[in-house]
């Protein structure tokens, strides 16, 4: 199973500096004063002697304010942005991740960014698991893989120029890395191997032959765009925003109507109209299961996703092609193990002490 890394070309640096006031302290030479000072002179001297060590203790203070406002900013933008198990996820790697989502026209967010923390604190959840488990995993077999690897990449007419090294270190990587992860994925895989059988996946197979022969449905629906929010009441006027719509579609608008008048999603031009998609691959989980679960002419209650509410009308369904379990048997086994792996990261992380940073 080819696993997809992505890599990533930043390396940010946080340079903090605190300038010190210089202070000068002017002493009068005592060879320029009068032996003899009068008692009003004496006075104003030692008032002008006290003003200065003031003015010592007033900086020292500033300074020390200053430290301590430095230290708040370093805890803030430092190199930390979760702690899993008392594990660091560093924000390097977080930087690293917003960056490719950047380069592929990715608006950043509030909730783009604490899903990207998310995958972090599972990798590294799955990445303590593993190594706790003490699987052995081989040089000839990472070796392997890596093969695999470059001759995916030469048979791609927009990677076959470049070597795997040049590939990895133009996206902030190397090949070390990637022996991590590869090493990591195949103790992985063979953790799940034990506990899965041909049996197991065919049974599986036979209760969801949805995702794999090519049944499809066209959507329509409304998108209320909550990537932007930040406020718990801003949320809840997202959702009752959805909430209205819903009861529009319920009392005999049409729900393309509503989509050019209300939805976010770029599809409000068409009257919310995304087209075909099957059930796997094509649009994120909630959206797919809530899309599925419908009857041609049927629209759902408001559903979650990372994007934000959608109410969704299926308005036309094509049904799958006859397919048998030998036949698909390969991506029945991807698919299975995705699931299996899921399964693992939410018992994991109903167990661990998790704090994000961020």
């Amino acid at each position: 199973m080819f696993k997809k890394i992505i890599t990533l070309i930043i390396c940010t640096v946080f340079v903090f500096q605190c300038g010190g006031l210089l202070l000068a302290n002017e002493k009068a030479e005592e060879g320029n004063k009068p032996e003899k000072i009068v008692e009003g002179e004496k006075e104003v001297a030692k008032e002008e002697e006290k003003k200065k060590e003031e003015e010592k203790i007033a900086e020292s203070k500033k300074e020390a304010v200053k430290e301590e406002e430095k230290g708040k900013v370093e805890k803030k933008a430092g190199d930390v942005v979760a702690i899993v198990n008392g594990e660091k996820v560093f924000r390097k790697d977080f930087d690293r991740r917003l960056e490719a989502l950047k380069s592929m026209n990715q608006e950043i967010s509030r909730s783009v960014e604490m899903l990207v923390v998310d995958q972090l604190t599972k990798k590294l959840l799955l990445k303590q698991f593993v190594d706790n488990q003490n699987i052995e995993v081989s040089d000839k077999e990472i070796k392997g893989e890596l093969e695999k690897i470059e001759f995916l990449l030469k048979s791609n007419p927009s990677t076959s120029e470049k070597s795997l090294k040049e590939i990895l270190e133009s996206r902030g990587s190397s090949i070390e890395t990637l022996k991590g992860e590869i090493k990591e994925t195949l103790a992985l895989s063979k953790y799940l191997d034990k506990d899965i059988s041909d049996d197991a996946m065919e049974d599986f197979f036979n209760k969801n032959k949805i995702l794999f022969n090519g049944e499809k449905v066209r959507v329509s629906h409304v998108l209320v765009d909550t990537r932007k929010l930040e406020t718990e009441d801003e949320l809840t006027k997202a959702k009752q925003e959805i909430e209205n719509i819903k009861k529009e579609i319920d009392s005999g608008v049409d729900i393309a109507e509503l989509a050019k008048k209300h939805s976010d999603c770029p599809s409000a031009d068409k009257g919310g109209d995304i087209g075909f998609f099957e059930r796997r691959g094509s649009v994120v989980e909630p959206f797919a299961k809530a899309a599925f679960a419908l009857k041609v002419g049927e629209v759902s209650d408001p559903i979650k996703t990372q994007f934000g509410y959608h109410i969704i009308k299926v308005t036309d369904r094509e049904n799958g092609k006859e397919v048998e379990y030998n036949d698909v048997k390969d991506m029945v086994e991807y698919v299975y193990m995705e699931i299996k792996t899921a399964d693992l990261v939410k018992s994991l992380a109903g167990k661990a002490a998790i704090e994000v940073l961020l």
